[in-house]
């Protein structure tokens, strides 16, 4: 384990998932975003749509595509640069807690979205991932939320 707080079977698993996850990047990000709002809808009001305000269909929406996509593409970051290099993953968690924190996003919040990740990502990937795969997701997880935690105190 090094700073990512992650094994090195844990960081095989995660970069396996992404392979896959990673060839259609828009369509499973927006979809992750739909599936949050689905199960946890108090966090629509998080979100700003008014980029695109003539469609109201979430799932039309331009500025939550645009939002989906950086959502999966900072995960993306993190798992495919950061786990190779430590640094670069303390830096993409940095600016990923300071681009949220005006909106006050909680450690709380991180575990929900990562459930909800999760959960996406079984139904996806299905027999294409590894049994390890919820392991080495929620520790993730963990240390994104770890991350926001400790921004909360300062």
């Amino acid at each position: 384990m090094d700073e990512t707080g992650l094994t090195g079977k844990q960081k095989i698993t995660l970069l396996s998932a992404w392979g896959l996850i990673k060839q259609d990047l828009d369509l499973h990000g927006r979809n992750i975003m739909l599936l949050i709002f689905r199960e946890h809808p108090h966090f629509i009001p998080y979100f700003d749509f008014s980029a695109d305000p003539n469609n109201t269909s979430l799932s039309e929406n331009r500025a939550l595509q645009a939002h989906s996509l950086n959502l999966i593409m900072a995960l993306g970051a993190l798992i495919e640069y950061g786990l190779k290099t430590p640094k670069m993953f303390e830096c993409t968690l940095a600016k990923l807690v300071k681009n949220h924190k005006t909106r006050r996003v909680t450690s709380q919040d991180v575990k929900m979205f990562g459930e909800v990740m999760l959960m996406y990502f079984a139904q996806v990937l299905g027999r294409q991932s590894a049994s390890s795969l919820p392991t080495a997701f929620n520790r993730l997880i963990e240390q994104i939320a770890e991350a926001f935690e400790a921004a909360q105190f300062t």
